[in-house]
Parts: structure tokens; sequence; C-alpha cells
């Protein structure tokens, strides 16, 4: 009995320590240690993530293709071969490249190069917050959000309370990014001097709602839009009280 034992401890111990592993770093193109990157190994399915120093170690055997996956940067495939088996693997990952859409200037160019950059600068903010709450607003494929296989899939449960939820802006990060967006350009066409835009940006958000911007930190476009149509009717009133 003690011999069969024996026997099936040593099978257990010899196929445990056959196990083949990968051992590596993923850098950036900058020669930067890239930190929780998803490594897959496509045809076992098992997954890793490097530590805060690039490494990681995923067992593989000769022939399988591992992965490696990061938001903001190219995924990248390996094929193993079996000297990667004997040496410390050195995986490059490139920023994904991000195309910006060219903005037509409809203002006439002045000459004054500190004013034209602000022209600009002013008009790149606009368009970028609004292509940013356009996506946020969209509505996320169901596809995306299920597990893939061997993934934990979270039990279904009530939950339970963690508290009141704080609002992630206040009045005054609501009425600095009106600001932001719009730019002074804006508020100078309405006749305002630079002192003046703060005190009428706060005169006018007190006839909006602000609960859902300030609850999650950002401006919809319908947001600047109403604010847009109460400072039309309010910049008169305004002036006057001025």
């Amino acid at each position: 009995m003690k011999k069969i034992l024996l026997i099936l401890f040593l099978t257990f111990f010899c196929k445990f320590y056959s196990q083949e592993y990968i051992i590596g770093k993923v850098i950036s193109e900058q020669n930067i240690q890239v930190a929780n990157v998803l490594v897959i190994n496509v045809k076992t399915d098992e997954k890793t993530y490097t530590d805060q120093d690039g490494n990681f170690i995923i067992s593989a055997k000769n022939g399988d293709v591992i992965r490696f996956v990061k938001q903001k940067f190219d995924r990248v495939s390996y094929n193993i071969q079996a000297e990667d088996f004997k040496k410390s693997l050195v995986i490059n990952l490139m920023k994904s490249s991000i195309e910006i859409q060219e903005i037509e200037l409809k203002n006439k160019i002045t000459g004054n190069l500190r004013e034209d950059a602000k022209r600009v600068e002013a008009k790149q903010k606009s368009k970028l917050n609004g292509d940013v709450n356009n996506f946020i607003l969209e509505k996320t494929d169901i596809n995306i959000l299920k597990p893939s296989k061997g993934e934990f899939v979270q039990p279904k449960g009530e939950g339970f309370s963690i508290g009141k939820v704080i609002d992630k802006w206040d009045i005054i990060d609501y009425s600095n990014n009106i600001l932001y967006i719009l730019g002074n350009d804006y508020f100078e066409q309405l006749g305002l001097r630079k002192e003046e835009i703060a005190p009428f940006i706060n005169v006018v958000i007190q006839n909006m709602d602000t609960k859902t911007a300030r609850k999650y930190g950002y401006l919809r476009s319908n947001d600047i839009a109403k604010f847009q149509e109460l400072a039309e009717e309010k910049i008169k009133t305004f002036k006057k009280l001025k």
C-alpha cells in the first residue's frame, strides 16, 4: 500500500513540475514598464496580469499564442517557441493612435498670434467636450459586458447600501467648467468685461438644474445649450443691474 501511494505521489510531482512557464516583461515604446497588462494564453484561456514592474509569468506550451491587452495600447500577440522557455521575453506595447478631427475656423484671423491661439483653443475645447459627452451618452453593447470563458461572475443578490453618494462637483466646479468650455470670447461677445464673467455665470446657473452634472462630474451638450439660451435672456437684466 505504501509503495502504491509513493508511486502516485511521484507521478503527481513529476506532472506538476513538468508544467512549462513563460516569464517576461512588458514595456512601452519609451522603454517604461507597463503594469496591469492582461496576459492571455489564447489556447488555454489562462489569464494573468503584469505587476507594477511589468513582469509576468504564465503557463504555456510550444506553439501557444500569448496575447497582451491594455486600454489605450495596441494589442500584441506572440507565438511561443521552444527557445522562449530558456529566456525572459520582452514585449513592446505601442500606444494607440487617436485621430483628432480638423476644426474649421469661421472667425477671421486677426494677425495677433496670442488672440488667434486663444480662439483656436476655445473651439477645440468645445468640440472635444461635445464629442466626449456624446460618447458617454451612447448605449454600451451588451455583448461587451458579458463575461468570457473562465472569468469570474459576481453572484446576483440584493446588495447593500454604502451610504450617501457624494457629488463629484460643487457649484464652483460647475461654473468653472461652463467657462472652460465656452471660453472668454463667448462672454466678451455678450458685452461682458472679464471681471463680470464669473458673477454672470452664477446668475444664469441659479435658474438651471445642476444636480445631474454635479453628481457625475461632467456637462452634457444639452446643459451647455440650456446655459446659452438662458444667458441670452439674462444678459440685458444683468447689464442693467451693473
